[in-house]
């Protein structure tokens, strides 16, 4: 699910009468100061900031599993739709390879395609322009990779392909499955083997980590008897393609900072791969601010720096995960609640980030 919720913040600071300060990324007292705020007002979750040479900053808040287990660093939490990023990655890493044409039709990699959707290209599955429907079934649901084919192969178009804009997480599950035909690999393992262990992210996956004796958020209201992504997961048993490619990555908060120093370097991707995934390719909102990348959320002139960044909201978590690629800095956040919304944590991390003091969160 996507959250739609920063333009506000985003023209706030487009605004010449936005308040400085010498606030910074180094000033821990005013990033304190924000966060226990937060926190008393009924904030809980990790939040986490990294320069280009390591963490700078992160905490933990309040009660993942209400009055039995606290948030820590090593909470294992689920990063819903930033999860886009990672298969953007892999296909520019496929890319690299030579394996994936990105102006190539899809019928190029996968079987029985139909004919609406034959002409399809790869690009726009990335920037959403393909014209394929949000969802086709609940998270829950246990599906396998062919049947979820099949549905999406009968899903009707929205538009013709490559004509506008629409968010859609089925276009990223058809992503997944073009990474698993041509690399031969599972796309957990293929994400693994190409960009999570290169970058020392062991606690990020779906099913490869061991997260045995560890903590996973827990809602107070359930969807259909689930209370957290590990039931979730354990109920679809690997058939989770309601999931795959577009969401429900579960990582740590120093994994995702891991992934975001990585993404400073050409190790994993190089600058060409990483120029595509930045580059904004479609506009998201009539105001012209979001843009669409591969995998990315890009706002050109954000304060005076470029920022690309996604968001992401299910059942069991709401997270932001903002990069600054110009200057090397990076924060990630996550959180179970609504009670304090995770987009008004991000607004006052990134007016911190921008030199300016924040306004106090509201529940």
């Amino acid at each position: 699910m996507r959250l739609k919720l920063l333009l506000v913040a985003v023209m706030a600071f487009m605004s010449p009468a936005a308040h400085s300060s010498d606030q910074s990324w180094t000033d821990k007292a005013a990033l304190d100061t924000f966060l226990e705020d937060a926190a008393a007002k009924g904030f809980v979750g990790v939040v986490g900031v990294s320069g280009p040479d390591g963490t700078i900053y992160a905490r933990a808040f309040g009660d993942a599993v209400a009055g039995k287990a606290p948030y820590t660093l090593d909470t294992v939490v689920d990063i819903a739709s930033i999860s886009k990023q990672f298969t953007g990655a892999a296909i520019m890493k496929l890319h690299e390879a030579g394996k994936v044409d990105l102006q190539a039709p899809i019928s190029r990699y996968l079987e029985d395609v139909p004919a609406d959707k034959a002409a399809i290209t790869v690009h726009q599955l990335l920037t959403h322009t393909a014209g394929m429907p949000d969802v086709i079934g609940p998270d829950e649901e246990a599906i396998t990779k062919e049947a979820y084919l099949a549905r999406a192969y009968a899903a009707p178009l929205l538009f013709s392909p490559g004509t506008r804009y629409e968010y859609s997480n089925v276009g990223y599950s058809l992503l997944a499955v073009i990474i698993e035909a041509t690399s031969g690999l599972a796309y957990e393992t293929y994400l693994y083997e190409n960009l999570w262990k290169p970058a020392g992210m062991e606690q990020t996956g779906y099913y490869r980590p061991d997260y045995s004796g560890r903590t996973f958020p827990r809602v107070a209201e359930g969807v259909d008897g689930l209370f957290g992504s590990d039931e979730l997961y354990a109920r679809t048993a690997g058939n989770t393609w309601h999931l795959y490619g577009n969401g429900g990555v579960l990582s740590t908060l120093e994994d995702m900072l891991r992934w975001h120093r990585a993404l400073l370097g050409d190790e994993i991707l190089s600058a060409q791969s990483k120029a595509l995934m930045f580059t904004p390719h479609v506009p998201e909102d009539d105001e012209g601010v979001y843009h669409y990348g591969y995998g990315w959320s890009v706002v050109p002139d954000f304060g005076g720096r470029k920022l690309v960044w996604h968001n992401g909201g299910g059942y069991f978590t709401r997270a932001d995960f903002w990069r600054f690629p110009e200057d090397g800095t990076a924060f990630f956040l996550a959180t179970h609640t609504d009670d304090v919304p995770a987009y008004k944590i991000a607004d006052g991390l990134s007016q911190i980030m921008l030199g300016r003091t924040p306004k106090p969160v509201t529940p």
